[in-house]
């Protein structure tokens, strides 16, 4: 065969017979890879993976099939890539084996479009932003080093894989569908618009994204670059500043309900007032009157005419605290006997109590130190944890029992603790953290600002309020007044 018509062609080209051995190279091929005729696996390409390229070349020889290949040549410091292109052009006529097949090879030197790509590679690296490059069939071309930090892929381990891989469903189920639909419509969904949508890396965590998805055209074959910004950050972000919207807006009802509650305690205690009078107009009717002292339905009139101006006054004295608190003005506290609050206290509830059929217990601890508090906000508290252990033993029908225990102990640091126990169905894991929040409710036609409330008294007087499951049945909620020199 003759090869001298390929001698002064400007690329490299070589002719190789089935073995792989160089029968014949031309000048280019000389100048540029620096060596003559040889083992085609001898010439210095740094970068063609042997069994690869004997496979393909087998490939070549046996079956006529093209042989396409890139790789780089190393020259001292310089470096060069090739893309190699290789055909059966026939049988060695002229040579010992007549039968022999010949292939021919030439080179075509990509040096400059392969140092364009590293360069787009490096700039790629720098971005903020996680940036990967797909071609039509979905397949990974491209993943630039903020992609590898936000999805935990190495880049040897991700490219050639679908995209899929770093979608949770239902997105992973639908991409195909809406790649094929864009290729044959031409109908823009995502592409140059963008959307939030969920990712997932390598350990399996899904996370929220914006990705943005444009269109390029590489060597006349589609591709597709997506940047794709975490909006983990972003979330949480937002979630706070619902909270604190939330927050704001209970803030702002709870200033409303203070507002109403100043004006509808100031229209209940005229008529508190007035029931007050009548029953002490009542009692001084009979103690004038000239009926017998012994007579029993009169003296029976008489308690019930006492009893109804002392819980009249009381009521009308919780008002005035409600008027106080609502307005935020300064409380009226006194150094007072928490035991014999609590006592007080119980001559309010036993009437509720007998109602329900629960007995109330009192356990007061001995020589506990007075504190410095406003008696009638302390008792209103113990009476709502009280009528609040009620309502919770009655909504199971009191199956784990019908006593509610009030109990006065002297913790640590000097800590006076009142605690109401019942035996109801405990605090459900799900409410221990919203059982203190304003308008959470349990209760079918409960506000939700009961221990909310409670809450805000006791931290003014410098205490905690707070609850635990019982290790039997019920809950336990106390509260806990520090020592008197600390608000004197």
């Amino acid at each position: 065969m003759k090869f001298s018509v390929y001698e002064n062609l400007p690329y490299p080209i070589f002719i190789a017979d089935s073995s792989g051995r160089l029968r014949y190279v031309n000048g280019a091929w000389r100048e540029s890879l620096k060596v003559g005729c040889g083992e085609l696996w001898t010439t210095p390409f740094d970068d063609l993976r042997e069994t690869d390229i004997r496979h393909a070349w087998k490939r070549c020889c046996e079956a006529e099939e093209p042989l396409t290949n890139s790789a780089r040549v190393g020259s001292g410091s310089e470096n060069h890539w090739y893309h190699i292109y290789c055909q059966v052009i026939g049988r060695d006529d002229a040579g010992e084996d007549a039968s022999e097949t010949m292939v021919l090879g030439s080179l075509q030197d990509i040096t400059e479009q392969t140092l364009a790509t590293a360069e787009t590679h490096a700039i790629l690296d720098t971005a903020v932003d996680a940036i990967a490059v797909i071609d039509q069939n979905g397949i990974i071309n491209s993943f630039n080093q903020a992609a590898v930090e936000m999805f935990g892929y190495l880049t040897e381990e991700i490219i050639g894989q679908p995209v899929t891989i770093l979608m949770p469903e239902p997105y992973r189920s639908r991409h195909e569908m809406f790649v094929s639909r864009y290729l044959a419509t031409n109908d823009k969904k995502i592409i140059g618009i963008g959307r939030e949508m969920e990712a997932i890396d390598k350990a399996g965590k899904q996370f929220p994204i914006y990705l943005a998805v444009s269109e390029i055209r590489l060597q006349g074959q589609r591709r597709f670059t997506g940047t794709i910004r975490n909006l983990t950050e972003q979330y949480a972000a937002r979630q706070t500043l619902a909270e604190q919207r939330a927050r704001i807006a209970h803030v702002d009802r709870l200033s409303s309900m203070g507002e109403m509650t100043a004006s509808i305690a100031h229209e209940i205690n005229q008529p508190l007032t007035a029931i007050s009078l009548y029953a002490q107009a009542g009692i001084k009717l009979i103690e004038r009157g000239n009926a017998e002292r012994g007579n029993t339905e009169l003296d029976k009139l008489h308690s019930a005419l006492e009893k109804l101006s002392t819980q009249s006054l009381r009521a009308g004295a919780v008002i005035e605290r409600i008027q106080r608190f609502a307005r935020a003005q300064e409380l009226q506290r006194e150094v007072m006997d928490v035991n014999q609050l609590v006592i007080d206290l119980i001559k309010l509830a036993e009437s509720d109590a007998r109602l329900h059929d629960i007995e109330l217990v009192l356990d007061l601890g001995e020589a506990l130190p007075n504190r410095l508090v406003d008696p009638i906000q302390i008792q209103q508290i113990a009476l709502n944890l009280i009528r609040n252990a009620i309502d919770a033993m009655n909504e199971i029908h009191c199956v784990n029992g019908r006593r509610i225990v009030i109990r006065t102990t002297l913790e640590p640091r000097d800590l006076v603790a009142v605690s109401v126990s019942d035996q109801g169905p405990g605090v459900a894991e799900e409410q221990a953290d919203l059982i203190f929040t304003p308008f959470y409710t349990t209760k079918k036609d409960g506000m939700g600002m009961g221990l909310a409330i409670c809450r805000s008294i006791i931290a003014e007087h410098g205490g905690t309020l707070d609850f635990y499951n019982n290790n039997d049945v019920g809950s336990t909620f106390v509260f806990k007044l520090p020592e008197v020199s600390t608000h004197e």
